[in-house]
């Protein structure tokens, strides 16, 4: 991927590129002279649209929050169906990009698509009766469970799928070594599905939601 021509620049355009860097290789390995290497810059050119390293990491932040789809055409009143569909993109966000789980769990919320889909999430759980507090507490249980799933799913389910762990030959409980391979075998979305009727079944009842 390179980009011929400065003028082609843009915050979105250097945003969208970092991203790919972080899926290839990590937070740890971007750099603003890779970046520029990339698009096929001096790296002091990139300072005309990113004032620093960490405006950089908002713009890729602002970037994976505009991946995450939003139902506007669910009903208000159907707020299970539109709570689900969310949950299901800012999933998809988390395991398409490696790096998106450090991000969204270390930086505050503060660009434009953050505030998208953070007034969307509040206004799904008030147009059904919550207060701005009570709203608040709904979805930060919801975006809880799906980050929370998706650390153990990219660290140590991936790990123990991929044979890492205990040696299930070399185990004689046989209950733990069907505990064992059940973890190998089962599909994540599988969990993830079940995971979500679980959340919201509990969103519903704690809530006292319709």
């Amino acid at each position: 991927m390179s980009v011929p021509t400065r003028a082609a620049l843009s915050r979105e355009l250097i945003a969208q590129t970092a991203l790919a860097l972080t899926d290839e290789g990590g937070l740890a390995g971007l750099s603003m002279r890779k970046l520029g290497n990339e698009l096929g810059v001096e790296a002091m050119s990139l300072y005309h649209y990113v004032d620093n390293k960490d405006d950089l990491l908002d713009a890729i932040l602002d970037t994976l929050f505009g991946e995450v789809e939003l139902p506007m055409d669910v009903p208000d009143e159907n707020w299970e169906l539109a709570v689900r569909r969310g949950l299901r993109s800012f999933h998809e966000v988390l395991v398409r990009h490696p790096a998106a789980l450090e991000l969204f769990a270390s930086r505050p919320a503060k660009t434009d698509q953050a505030v998208r889909v953070l007034l969307w999430s509040f206004g799904r759980f008030q147009a059904v009766g919550l207060d701005v507090e009570r709203s608040a507490q709904a979805f930060h249980v919801a975006v809880s469970f799906v980050m929370g799933h998706v650390a153990l799913e990219l660290g140590a389910m991936a790990l123990i799928r991929a044979g890492g762990g205990m040696d299930v030959d070399a185990v004689d409980d046989p209950a733990l070594r069907q505990l064992i391979q059940a973890q190998r075998d089962v599909e994540s979305n599988v969990i993830f599905e079940a995971g979500l009727d679980v959340a919201v079944a509990g969103l519903r009842h704690a809530f006292e939601l319709p």
